[in-house]
């Protein structure tokens, strides 16, 4: 199930409507109430009809009454212009977080690395260290540790 939804951490939040992928979305605000409160009643309000005003807040009026003028031209570059600001931005943001992951991965392998690394020091530290204090004693020309 979390491979066909394209969940692969925890935790993951994903919103199901209309206007989501089949796949859903998910929910990438902060995680406390207000935030996740606000969102819900965002991704739960029914879409602005402009042909009529139904569903349309005081947000969506403002912007109607911003564009009630433009051309259909001119509605359709501004529209491409916001699509392409929103794939972008989404792109360079997954690249971060692909990114992110595989700094992760190389961070976690080096910290297990080093683990190692540590515990074989300690070993040959106890070893080695009394044969080393020997070694120098009788190097230097003293006769005693």
């Amino acid at each position: 199930l979390c491979t066909k939804y394209g969940v692969s951490g925890y935790p993951t939040l994903k919103y199901f409507s209309p206007s989501t992928s089949k796949d859903g979305d998910a929910y990438e605000d902060a995680r406390d109430l207000k935030a996740m409160n606000k969102f819900i009643k965002r991704a739960s309000k029914k879409p602005c009809v402009p042909a009529t005003g139904e569903n349309c807040d005081k947000k969506d009026n403002a912007y109607l009454e911003e564009i009630k003028d433009m051309s259909v031209e001119t509605l359709k570059e501004h529209q491409e212009k916001m699509q392409k600001e929103l794939d972008d931005l989404e792109a360079e943001q997954k690249a971060a977080a692909d990114l992110f992951e595989k700094q992760k991965e190389v961070a976690m392998a080096t910290m297990k690395k080093q683990e190692e690394l540590k515990k074989s020091l300690s070993k040959l530290k106890g070893k080695t260290s009394y044969k080393l204090a020997i070694l120098k004693a009788k190097s230097g020309g003293k006769d005693e540790l």
